[in-house]
């Protein structure tokens, strides 16, 4: 699956970032694209939700995708204090996320972090927004600093096509999986099914090239 030309461009959102003192921007995919590959990949199609948790101020739930290459499974969660905006729909802010992350442990574009989870980023966005004159374009989240702003770096997502190639995986790469992975607070079922969706059953099965955008994928989550 190419995950950059499999998307359409009404399915991904831009968000607009300073790294290393340039401007870049970093695509997600919206559920909803993720869904239609899904359904035009696949005969048949299951998507079960479980609520894990559900309290005033915190949603967990459990989403399982069932495809022709097997069941995945992942977890999305939503708290009043990190999505104040849609605190009135956290249980179904968290089934979306965890939709979202199921669909992209199945292998619909596995190495792009969802919209939706990133979706809370929003609204700080919007707040660092609300003194400019306000024709911000609605699929780019702009985080600016200063008056002047360095020209853009675009770094559309990369063609994905498989496991990838480009040698085995170094040992730093690893290291750095696996600590990552744990710092995004991954389960154990989460890095199996992502795992799976590569055709590798440990990090160590992976090639440099896919775990180099692995790695990218997660640290841009974990920034988000």
């Amino acid at each position: 699956m190419k995950a950059s030309s499999a998307f359409r461009e009404d399915e991904l959102v831009c968000r607009r970032q300073k790294i290393n003192g340039e401007w870049v921007e970093n695509y997600f995919p919206r559920v909803g694209g993720r869904l239609r590959l899904a359904h035009e990949q696949n005969e048949q199609l299951g998507i079960q939700t479980d609520v894990i948790r559900f309290e005033e101020s915190l949603a967990v739930v459990k989403a399982t995708v069932a495809t022709n290459k097997g069941s995945f499974c992942g977890f999305g969660t939503a708290s009043a204090q990190r999505d104040a905006r849609l605190a009135d729909s956290l249980l179904e802010l968290a089934e979306t996320r965890s939709i979202a992350r199921a669909l992209r442990f199945s292998g619909f574009g596995m190495e792009f972090t969802s919209a939706e989870e990133i979706s809370h980023t929003v609204q700080e966005a919007e707040r660092n927004g609300a003194e400019n004159d306000g024709k911000h374009h609605n699929r780019v989240f702009e985080h600016e600093e200063g008056q002047n702003k360095p020209e853009s770096k675009s770094t559309v997502p990369p063609k994905s096509n498989g496991n990838g190639s480009g040698g085995t995986i170094t040992q730093a790469q690893c290291r750095a999986l696996y600590a990552l992975t744990k710092k995004a607070h991954y389960t154990q079922a989460d890095i199996d099914g992502m795992l799976s969706s590569m055709g590798a059953k440990s990090f160590e099965d992976l090639t440099r090239e896919t775990a180099s955008r692995l790695i990218s994928s997660i640290q841009t989550e974990i920034a988000a």
